[in-house]
């Protein structure tokens, strides 16, 4: 065996004992790091984060108002469509003459948390161990840890317990996460904090926001028809009809009623 052969043996061996220390310490991350990066390639919208909502313009416009599970709500249209308006149970869906409509629902604190506590495959315990359990407190806490998740953040020198937990989180935001290309935008008003998925200026057919507060959480989703400008929806108009959220009193309830 020549002095040169041996120094290529050598060499090849070299790197086949790196290569094997590499995969033991690293292999699982590098490998989801990489299926990460193929995966969601079909789904853009898992890799934006949400950004501060930066238009706090509002409309000043007020034509109706509409109450539903002890809150009342200004809507800044006026053509609504009665006929094709409906409510079942905690949703209320308001039509518009225009082709627009607007939905309003609620629901209770912790229920995105509690779905996925629940569910023993998404193995619960390990996004605890890699997100604190402070994410777990609430649903805003958590949605707020989900939509950091993108699949650059899983990194092949990471720690294998990230890369796994990371992994799971991306899959959470994958199923969850409302479809939007037009962005994500936080947002803070009267004691509510929440997601708006969608930029009314690149007129999407649905907006939604999110908002979540003590005792529970809105959810709300703005319908436009594709087409003419004259039925778009402005981020003022959203903003007027956030930031008009409020309580109604029980009595104020039953007195309506009767």
């Amino acid at each position: 065996m020549t002095r040169q052969t041996k120094r290529i043996l050598i060499a090849a061996g070299s790197v086949l004992v790196v290569g094997v220390i590499y995969l033991s310490l690293f292999g699982i991350q590098t490998g989801l790091a990489l299926m990460a990066r193929y995966q969601y390639r079909r789904v853009p919208e898992v890799a934006l984060t949400p950004i501060a909502l930066t238009d706090s313009s509002v409309s000043d416009t007020q034509h109706k108002k509409i109450t539903h599970m002890g809150y009342e709500i200004e809507l800044p249209w006026d053509d609504v469509d009665e006929q094709k308006s409906k409510i079942a149970g905690p949703i209320c869906l308001t039509a518009f003459h225009s082709g627009n409509a607007f939905w309003f629902s609620k629901f209770p604190p912790k229920e995105f948390v509690n779905l996925v506590t629940k569910t023993p495959r998404l193995n619960p315990q390990n996004l605890r161990q890699a997100f604190g359990d402070d994410a777990f407190q609430s649903d805003y806490g958590f949605m707020s840890k989900m939509l950091q998740a993108t699949p650059k953040g899983i990194r092949p020198l990471g720690s294998r317990q990230e890369a796994i937990a990371g992994s799971m989180m991306l899959v959470i935001k994958a199923l969850s996460m409302p479809k939007t290309e037009s962005g994500i935008f936080s947002f803070k008003v009267k004691g509510l904090q929440g997601f708006q998925y969608g930029n009314p200026q690149s007129r999407p057919y649905r907006i939604e926001d999110q908002l979540f507060g003590n005792d529970g959480g809105i959810e709300l989703i703005f319908y436009q028809k594709v087409g003419g400008s004259e039925t778009s929806i402005s981020q003022a108009e959203i903003n007027r009809v956030i930031q008009s959220i409020h309580r109604v009193p029980t009595q104020v309830l039953a007195s309506g009623a009767n």
